[in-house]
């Protein structure tokens, strides 16, 4: 019988859990290792946002669903990876901290055979001073309890509004390296549409803040829409539905800092900028959780696991080459890390080879393109 352990348990790790379960579930042992509770289904976070959805709706208990399956469920942070165990013992593992209230802090290594990393993104808001609703000045979806404030701070901004004054909503992304176009792309509509039923529409001001080189980019280049047998490229088609909608936009924007009311930004030109606002949703640049990996010595081996941005290696095509040499074909096929076989890395836990979207840079040298999006991250794993 072998162990297989699956760090994570958000969309990715999840399926994983559920599919093994229906095909080695009896015949092997199945754990999953995740610091939180619950699971949640993160894009219909946008709708909990803006109050049409509740928590409870996109989120689900994932202990009472694992005890009903052939998957042991411990909630703990994974720390480290030791791929080759200790010098005297060769049964490689993993070493977490548990969250559980009851061991809470209590670290414990769990021995696998086969290794799932799924642990997904860190929000990295740290990457813009003043970014973000714990430390910052800014809203999030990105988590359900992340959207509930977003939705209460909207509904202030609401009361506002009827009070008669006009306000400045400002919505798209943090930081000039961001990913998740998508999920802020959905959310501005859902804000316009919930201010019209509001009333208050005409007291709104809505911008859409992009590190896109224009409209319907989405980090993954642009995208070809086919509706009523016509096609149309992403750029038309984001452009006529923000027209309609009277939502201005700035594209090939790099978020520096974010103070109370105020963006500072810098775009492509290499020119700097500041925005008022009243309400802002802006998604944070992802990074990877911050795991490190050891030999058997105890010597570090992060580097040789994880690229520089914390996401983990797996068989992709890393060579550095020019952007017109990038290819479909430099993406992983089989997600096992290159120097341990029985470790994989899905979803947003293994590190893209390259950009989709063309790498750019300010006059100043700032980096300003989307990094690939979690979409792409999905069509990748799962076809």
């Amino acid at each position: 019988m072998s162990k297989i352990v699956i760090l994570g348990a958000g969309i990715s790790g999840h399926t994983v859990a559920r599919y093994l379960n229906k095909w080695v579930g009896k015949q092997h042992e199945i754990v999953v290792v995740s610091p939180l509770p619950k699971w949640n289904w993160i894009p219909s976070n946008i709708w909990v946002g803006v109050g049409q959805m509740t928590e409870e709706e996109v989120t689900f208990d994932l202990a009472s669903v694992y005890s009903k399956t052939n998957v042991r469920f411990i909630q703990a942070k994974a720390l480290s990876i030791n791929p080759e165990g200790l010098a005297d013992s060769k049964r490689p593992f993993v070493t977490v901290e548990h969250t559980l209230a009851a061991k809470a802090g209590e670290q414990e290594n769990i021995a696998y055979d086969y290794l799932v990393n799924a642990t997904g993104p860190k929000l990295n808001f740290g990457a813009t001073p003043g970014l973000g609703p714990e430390h910052g000045h800014t809203v999030s979806v990105c988590t359900a309890s992340h959207a509930l404030e977003a939705n209460h701070k909207l509904q202030e901004l609401i009361d506002t509004m009827r009070s008669g004054k006009n306000c400045t909503v400002v919505i798209g992304t943090g930081h000039g390296m961001c990913t998740c176009q998508g999920a802020a792309f959905e959310y501005i509509y859902n804000v316009d549409h919930v201010l019209r039923d509001a009333g208050v529409r005409d007291k709104a001001r809505i911008i859409w803040l992009s590190n896109e080189y224009e409209l319907g980019d989405f980090g993954m280049g642009g995208v070809h829409i086919e509706r009523g047998g016509y096609i149309t490229n992403g750029k038309t088609f984001a452009e006529s539905l923000m027209v309609e909608r009277g939502i201005e936009w700035i594209t090939r924007a790099h978020v520096k800092q974010v103070e109370a009311g105020k963006i500072h930004y810098e775009i492509l030109d290499g020119s700097f900028h500041e925005l008022e606002f009243d309400f802002s949703m802006l998604i944070p640049p992802f990074a990877g959780v911050g795991l490190k990996a050891f030999d058997n010595a105890g010597t570090d081996i992060t580097s040789q696991i994880f690229a520089p941005n914390g996401f983990m290696k797996v068989d992709a095509d890393y060579t550095a080459r020019p952007y017109l040499e990038w290819s479909a074909k430099d993406w992983p096929q089989t997600y096992q890390t290159p120097s341990y076989r029985n470790i994989f890395a899905v979803g947003i836990a293994f590190a893209p080879p390259h950009l989709i979207s063309k790498p750019m840079q300010s006059a100043n040298g700032t980096p300003i393109n989307p990094a690939p999006p979690p979409y792409w991250y999905a069509i990748c794993c799962y076809g």
